[in-house]
């Protein structure tokens, strides 16, 4: 458990005491310094991790020294761990886990001719090598300097190894005996940020390479260490060119779930024909990563037939791909392997991302199998948390992974339900019983969930994939007026956010896009009838941030246009959360707290906070007014408690994330272990007890029934100057008893002569 800040008895030592410099709190009255009493502090716990979750990505086969069969599978979590298993059509043993210390996720593998095993990860953007050997895992290093992410790894004959980089897009190489080779950028395009792909051609000594989010392919002479883009015969669909293999002067790419075939010395595209229709395409859709090593002349992958993925292969003598009717009913296949079972050679695959799932292929035969792998789950990185109302159930979704489980707060029961998907935002509805309103990545999905009813077809309740119109992160989710509303990013390497409505009685969907032209919508308040949004400069993943400042919009539902715009903190990439209190606007625009007037469509005030972290994302800030009467902000990686008079307040936790208001007052939030790249676990912030439990926050002192123009605010911790009127009202105070209790306010500099003289005619 980890304490942060001070016990609440001397906290109300400190109030009278610890100055933060304030306004003046009577209108027209000099500038005068204010004491101003430090929020209350509190005591964060760590309660732990909350979901192991199992996710590969990408997994690869090869042989012990013993000649034993195995599947490799680098699992997806924290110091993620390379699986190794056995490979049978039986049933299969897990040999051991091998960690990869500072990795959180190994998205790229690939088996060299001597057997070692190569995992490229994030976000240190290390190699690690795993040796069957020595079964030792070694950490090789970063390939470029300053890139986080590898990816797309392939092995040439003498074993070296190339793959790519994101941030930047840089093609490398390692070997044993070299170490490592930077081959730079394949094109000098700012906007192309990943090389996401890459595959050997053993005949021309040429690396192929595929790019996103402007998916592009291009040979690498490695002779001269030049690159050549290569003709394609149609413009690429979506972003990527997610996987490259090669076979008999064939490079077959992935790009965005279409089969894509090149000749690799003529480096340009070549059709292939359907069986099904007898007719030349460009391209066909698959579901797979990558394809098989070629036998017979043909090489394996998957493709959907109503749903289901089915085992197809591409004959590289006719250029024909065949759909067999041969289900793999655990998935997509996503890592191939051949071995020798009797006189002949079948095929091994991974199958799904999310179960251990795998697939056996007998070409002899015909015959097919379904496969488990014991692969270990890992402790996930955790995306958000949602309490109940009562506060007796906690949701929990993993990023990435995006299974979702439901703590039991009273018995501290965890146990997983529907898997909603990654999820971007999330919240609860108006209805009686709890129903979870989300939306998710990669399809920006606009869904309902029921807890207390079983999954099936219309639970969780798809409203809308939002990837039809370009926006795959619905950032901010809420509920208003029977509308659900969702702020979103668009998809990898676009601009233009939407603010997307969905009519929970009619189920119509509507999307406005461009609301702030090229803008992200990341933020949304409502106040009555009105609609404010915040944008950021921010656009879909592998662009950087436009030109410009973040802007407050109020937005018309009924016109889908923006009545007026703002800009309330000048240089601001993004404003990442807005709230209302008192009728006005509460946002952070980055690490930058501000209070907004929307009647006048003025700036009252902004506060720059000391954050640490990812204080410019789009979706990295949060507000929640507590029941105490301080304003608490979730900004990159801190927890701040601010006085709503003056938004000044102090920092109370670090490295925690996300933050939801429970019904016993508690905060809830994700925390980082030390040492851990995400946050895996879960805490409860408990703000010390305060004198006055709810406080009176209006703006201006009112002394029954008439306002005056004595401003409010915290005059001891917890407690405002209204509070302290009210009560002396109550007791009926004496002048002279009103008078020596403003008196002791006036002695501790949180209010001046001047407004302890309007109180007391006012009470008089």
């Amino acid at each position: 458990m980890r304490a942060l800040g001070r016990t609440a008895a001397a906290l109300l030592v400190l109030a009278l005491g610890l100055a933060i410099a304030g306004p003046t709190a009577a209108q027209g009255e000099p500038s005068t310094k204010l004491q101003i009493p430090p929020p209350p502090a509190g005591e964060l716990r760590d309660l732990g991790p909350t979901i192991s979750s199992l996710t590969v990505v990408e997994g690869a086969y090869g042989k012990l020294p013993d000649g034993t069969f195995v599947a490799y599978a680098p699992v997806m979590g924290e110091n993620a761990e390379l699986n190794v298993t056995t490979s049978v059509a039986g049933t299969n043993t897990l040999l051991g886990k091998y960690p990869m210390p500072g990795a959180s996720g190994g998205p790229t593998i690939a088996v060299a001719p001597s057997g070692v095993v190569y995992v490229g990860t994030y976000y240190q953007g290390h190699l690690y090598a795993w040796d069957p050997a020595t079964k030792e895992m070694a950490d090789l290093g970063q390939p470029v300097a300053g890139e986080t992410y590898l990816f797309g790894l392939s092995i040439a004959p003498d074993g070296t190894v190339y793959g790519g980089t994101y941030p930047n897009a840089h093609v490398w190489s390692y070997h044993p005996d070299r170490g490592f080779t930077d081959f730079g950028k394949p094109v000098a395009n700012d906007e192309i940020k990943y090389v996401k792909s890459t595959v050997y051609d053993p005949d021309q000594n040429a690396l192929f390479v595929g790019t996103q989010p402007i998916p592009k392919l291009f040979k690498l002479d490695l002779a001269s260490k030049t690159f050549t883009e290569t003709e394609v015969a149609a413009p690429f669909p979506g972003a990527s060119v997610i996987d490259l293999d090669y076979a008999e002067d064939r490079v077959i790419a992935n790009v965005n779930n279409t089969l894509r075939v090149f000749d690799s010395v003529a480096n340009k595209e070549v059709p292939v024909t359907d069986a099904a229709t007898g007719q030349p395409v460009v391209g066909l859709p698959m579901v797979a990563r990558g394809v098989s090593e070629p036998r017979d002349h043909k090489v394996y992958f998957s493709r959907l037939v109503s749903s289901v993925s089915h085992l197809a292969y591409y004959d590289l003598t006719t250029d024909t791909v065949t759909t067999t009717a041969k289900p793999s009913t655990r998935g997509a296949l996503i890592g191939y392997g051949w071995t020798t079972e009797g006189d002949h050679e079948v095929l091994y695959a991974l199958a799904g991302n999310y179960s251990g799932g795998g697939f056996r292929y007998d070409p002899a035969t015909g015959a097919t199998a379904s496969l488990q792998y014991p692969f270990a789950p890992a402790p996930a990185g955790l995306q958000h948390l949602l309490p109940t109302r009562d506060g007796g159930e906690i949701f929990f979704d993993a990023f990435l992974n995006g299974s979702t489980s439901r703590l039991d707060v009273e018995s501290g029961v965890i146990t997983p339900v529907t898997r909603l998907g990654q999820v971007e935002d999330w919240t609860l509805g108006p209805e009686e019983e709890t129903t979870i309103y989300a939306g998710t990545y990669p399809n920006g999905s606009l869904l309902a969930y029921r807890p207390d009813r079983p999954a099936g077809a219309d639970n969780p309740k798809v409203f809308a994939n939002l990837k039809e119109h370009a926006q795959i992160r619905p950032i901010d989710v809420q509920v208003h007026d029977g509308t659900l509303y969702a702020a979103t990013a668009p998809d990898y390497g676009l601009r233009g956010g939407a603010i997307a409505t969905v009519d929970l009685e009619s189920g119509e969907v509507k999307v406005t896009r461009n609301v702030v032209q090229d803008h992200t919508m990341a933020a949304l308040a409502f106040l009555g009838g009105q609609v404010f949004a915040g944008s950021s400069t921010e656009g879909g993943t592998g662009t950087d941030p436009i030109a410009g400042t973040a802007k407050l919009v109020e937005w018309d539902p009924a016109t889908r246009a923006v009545v007026r715009s703002a800009e309330p903190v000048a240089g601001a990439r993004s404003i990442n959360a807005l709230t209302v209190h008192n009728g006005r606007l509460y946002g952070l625009a980055d690490a930058t707290v501000f209070e907004f007037d929307p009647v006048a469509w003025k700036m009252i005030r902004a506060v720059p906070l000391d954050a640490v972290g990812a204080v410019r994302a789009a979706s990295r800030g949060e507000l929640i007014f507590h029941p105490n009467g301080y304003l608490y902000a979730s900004v990159g990686e801190s927890t701040f408690a601010l006085d709503p008079f003056t938004l000044k307040g102090e920092r109370q936790t670090e490295k925690t994330y996300r933050l939801e208001l429970s019904a016993d007052r508690d905060l809830l939030m994700l925390v980082w272990p030390e040492g851990f790249q995400n946050p895996i676990h879960y805490g409860r912030f408990t703000p010390a007890e305060t004198p006055c439990a709810t406080p009176d926050t209006r703006d201006l002192v009112t002394v029954r029934g008439v306002v005056t123009p004595v401003r409010n605010r915290f005059v001891i911790t917890g407690c405002t100057l209204q509070e302290i009127v009210d009560k002396l009202i109550k007791a009926r105070s004496s002048g002279s008893a009103v008078a020596r209790e403003l008196d002791r306010y006036v002695a501790n500099r949180t209010i001046t002569e001047r407004e302890r003289g309007e109180l007391i005619r006012a009470l008089g």
